[in-house]
């Protein structure tokens, strides 16, 4: 049966011993050609070893600036499904380089059982390997699918393009635990990347943020959290859809144009840190709140000690909510949100994070949802990886940017306007709506 395999070729060099067709289909299974040219078939070595170069070549140029870029690359589905197909075909290749190894071997000893088993064992290797990688990647694809592009509850798409070397990001925290009849957005960051100043900049806006003018005229008598429910009911009327509403009066009051978001579901929060490993932070200040209510395993509150920390999927969401007890606020949980970022950011980049690709695809869609070009992401990524830490700045508009005050019933935060313009200037520069302009006082 395999005879056919065995072709005239003129730049053969006749075996003088005999050579084992076993053999042969193992130097073939570890690189293609091997076995053909351990067989004196010169010809047929090259013409099989040239593709493999070229996927070496590939795979070395597109992993130049690292593996996390090159895993980045992954999510965009168009890519992912181009290097599916190239792997499926690879691995064909492989099996067709393996057989015809071990038929151009001597045939004398390839009727031996031992020969045969050794074939099958490679070709078996050949097919596991390759269906391992196409399951990865097509979980990569299916992730990149369900993550990335605007879907119709979420439709940003009057937010505006990106022109200069400015990419900025509106990154919330939905709040939308069973039994809430309403969707809060208790997360609200703005993240700005300048690549000709190779600058970060992370904004956070309080969640209970009130008394800020609309970008469309008159004021607002609600908390910046639920807008997009008074949006949603009818209860104020914005020229746009619920959630761009919220996209572009963050990036109003904040005084940057808002490119792109993300949607984080913090009912899944706990999840996305669990299946990363969870995460490590430094946490500036010991934290003691007696009202929080959502670790099972401390009835009494969340606790943690300042210092290094590592935190499993349960504490790093009480880490995110927690604002009472001693020196907590609203303000300082703002703060550890940008912390969580930063430090998840980091283990997203980490190998262990990769391995476990496939067990992420029936949680993409749930986790965080984005219109951030999915094409763009491993650029992001690279350009992430060459921000030094002294390059991020990174505020939280609590006071002196805001005062507070409180009522019986509620505590609400007013944004200084006249305090966040000059905070916008010095971040975004000529970017900023407030750039040569004076701001009234607000509060």
């Amino acid at each position: 049966m395999l005879e056919w395999f065995v072709v005239s070729d003129p730049n053969s060099v006749p075996s003088r011993t005999s050579r084992s067709p076993a053999f042969g289909a193992l130097l073939s299974f570890l690189w293609p050609g091997l076995g053909q040219l351990y067989a004196g078939r010169r010809l047929f070595a090259v013409v099989f070893a040239v593709p493999a170069v070229v996927a070496v070549a590939v795979i070395l140029y597109e992993a130049r600036d690292g593996m996390a870029v090159l895993a980045a690359r992954f999510l965009d589905p168009d890519f992912a499904w181009a290097a599916l197909v190239a792997v499926v075909a690879f691995g064909l290749w492989r099996l067709f380089s393996v057989i015809h190894a071990f038929a151009t071997g001597d045939q004398r000893l390839a009727t031996r059982t031992g020969e045969r088993f050794v074939l099958a064992i490679l070709l078996l290797l050949v097919v596991a390997s390759h269906a391992a990688g196409a399951v990865y990647l097509w979980s990569a694809h299916d992730i990149g699918a369900h993550t990335f592009g605007s879907d119709n509850s979420n439709d940003a798409s009057s937010v505006v393009p990106v022109t200069g070397t400015r990419t900025t990001l509106l990154l919330t925290g939905l709040d939308q635990f069973s039994g809430r009849s309403e969707q809060l957005y208790d997360s609200i960051m703005v993240v700005s990347f300048d690549s000709a100043t190779n600058r970060v900049a992370m904004v956070s806006i309080p969640r209970d943020t009130a008394g800020f003018p609309f970008y469309w005229g008159g004021t607002s008598k609600i908390k910046i959290n639920a807008l997009p429910t008074y949006v949603r009911n009818g209860w104020i009327t914005s020229p746009d859809q619920p959630f761009p509403t919220l996209v572009k009066e963050v990036g109003y009051l904040v005084g940057v144009p808002i490119n792109y978001y993300g949607v984080v579901n913090l009912a899944n929060f706990m999840t996305m840190i669990d299946m990363v490993g969870g995460i490590d932070i430094d946490n500036p200040a010991a934290i003691n709140d007696p009202t929080y209510d959502w670790l099972d395993s401390s009835p009494n509150g969340f606790k943690l000690a300042a210092g290094r920390q590592h935190l499993d999927g349960r504490h790093a969401l009480a880490y995110a909510r927690s604002r009472h007890g001693s020196g907590n606020s609203d303000y300082a949980r703002a703060g550890r949100q940008q912390q969580l970022l930063v430090a998840l950011e980091h283990k997203m980049s980490t190998p262990s994070v990769v391995v476990n690709l496939p067990n992420w695809t029936q949680q993409a869609g749930s986790l965080i949802r984005t219109d951030f070009p999915a094409s763009q992401v491993a650029d992001m990524v690279a350009a992430g990886q060459k921000i030094p830490p002294a390059n991020v700045d990174q505020y939280v508009l609590g006071p002196p940017y805001s005062v507070s005050s409180a009522t019986a019933t509620a505590s609400t935060s007013c944004l200084m306007l006249d305090k966040v313009a000059p905070l916008s200037v010095k971040l975004f520069g000529r970017d900023s709506r407030y750039y040569g302009k004076t701001q009234a006082p607000t509060c």
